[in-house]
């Protein structure tokens, strides 16, 4: 591969041109069941390249194949080479002149590369009943869910940056509903790792039960200020909406309620938000990004106070500052855009501190999150979930909404457990965030 790339960037400079070429090789095997029949059964390989061409205006084409062949290559090269001209000069495209990376050879798992489908499928079976013997209320089980991904990721341009990754996933998913007196109530858990091994389908099984039988008998609440703990689950997915505004692209384009904000306190100064692409404790990982850029641990928030935002090479020239390393594309989409990966809240409490905080809402499940508004930050949002008093859960809670802006809710955070569940490019934790407006009856 090295070869085919070294003569399609040999093609690249011959028309004194800058690019890059990212090669995404994945093999995939899923299983699942739905009410005890398999519902799917597949293993295949995928492959995806993306070419990305740069010319001495800053003009940048780009051109994508699912083709990795030399000749497959080389045509791709060449179309994109033919578009560059059409479109507009921006001084601020440019490409990585770093070398140097690490490599992670802690990303891999061998078995979880050769895990056969049999036992991906035993998995998932067992998923399932794990689930359905916890409670006879569980009467439906939509998605029982076993997934593995190998990948392995080339990046290389005309600076004769060559950088090379290979990375292994495995998930646990699964879906069902628990049925009591003509009532009915869904529940909803998943579990990532880097090897097969480390899913904990018990685990699994036990919350998604606890979850979907918790709702049977949800109420309304009246509306009110309530002081709210978030799930790890409910808490990543909010930090996605972060991660949003903190996209330099999104700040260059207006589209961002951080633009301006660069060492103005945004968030309760109990707050520090990290970008931590390299530990070890995490299920996914990335030492260089798919601009080949290194990546590294920092901090977006700092004690409440803005630091910098997530930058490719563009949105770093643009603003005046240095790429972050945060470009990351994929198989499916083998154009780099501008992401996290374990991005995740500094701790200040244990667990235990967090649940016994007085009568709060527990919210497990939100919907309605991808309606956020990216300029002011105003959500509002479907919450469910328990009252907890003291660390006991009470009463459960749905059909009820949680209305405010995304500072009003970093401002008013507290208390930010250590128990995180990862989501790729966020980590959530259990935290409680004083004094949020909900909506009932």
């Amino acid at each position: 591969m090295r070869d085919i790339l070294n003569k399609a960037l040999s093609l690249i400079k011959e028309s004194n041109h800058e690019g890059q070429i990212n090669v995404f090789m994945e093999n995939i095997k899923t299983c699942s069941f739905t009410s005890g029949k398999i519902n799917e059964l597949t293993e295949g390989n995928t492959a995806s390249v993306g070419i990305k061409i740069i010319d001495k205006e800053g003009k940048t084409a780009n051109s994508v194949t699912n083709i990795i062949t030399e000749d497959g290559i080389l045509d791709a090269v060449k179309k994109c080479l033919s578009l560059v001209k059409y479109c507009e000069p921006e001084e601020n495209n440019g490409i990585s002149n770093e070398k140097d990376f690490i490599n992670l050879d802690w990303t891999y798992d061998q078995d979880t590369e050769n895990v056969s489908l049999d036992t991906i499928m035993e998995m998932a079976k067992s998923l399932e009943e794990k689930a359905r013997a916890i409670d006879k209320r569980i009467q439906f089980v939509r998605n029982s869910k076993i997934e593995t991904k190998s990948n392995n990721i080339i990046f290389a341009n005309t600076n004769d940056v060559f950088k090379e990754g290979k990375y292994t996933l495995a998930m646990a998913q699964i879906s069902l509903s628990a049925v009591e007196e003509g009532k009915s109530s869904m529940g909803f858990e998943f579990d990532i790792n880097r090897s097969y091994k480390l899913i904990d389908l018990d685990k699994v099984a036990k919350n998604v039960a606890k979850r979907a039988i918790s709702g049977l008998n949800a109420v309304i609440l009246n509306s009110g200020r309530y002081d709210i703990i978030l799930s790890p689950y409910v808490s990543a997915s909010l930090l996605g909406v972060m991660g949003m505004a903190l996209s330099g692209e999104n700040v260059c384009k207006g589209k961002s309620f951080l633009k301006d904000k660069i060492d103005t306190k945004i968030a309760n100064e109990n707050v520090t938000l990290v970008n931590d692409p390299i530990n070890k404790t995490s299920p996914s990982a990335a030492s260089f990004d798919n601009e080949g850029i290194n990546t590294k641990e920092f901090s977006f928030i700092e004690k409440g106070v803005l630091k910098t935002y997530a930058h490719n090479i563009y949105s770093a020239n643009k603003l005046n500052t240095k790429p972050t390393g945060n470009a990351f594309a994929s198989s499916g989409n083998p154009i780099p855009s501008i992401n996290a990966i374990n991005m995740h809240m500094t701790p200040n409490s244990s667990l235990d501190e967090v649940m016994n905080s007085g009568k709060t809402l527990y919210i497990n499940n939100v919907m309605g999150l991808h309606t956020a508004d990216p300029i002011s930050g105003r959500f509002s949002i479907q919450i469910s979930g328990q009252v907890v008093e003291n660390g006991e859960f009470k009463e459960s809670f749905r059909g009820m909404t949680m209305a405010g802006t995304a500072l009003e809710l970093m401002e008013n955070i507290e208390k930010i457990a250590d128990d995180f569940k990862s989501m790729g490019s966020t980590s959530g934790s259990t935290m409680l965030i004083k004094n949020m407006s909900v909506g009932g009856k």
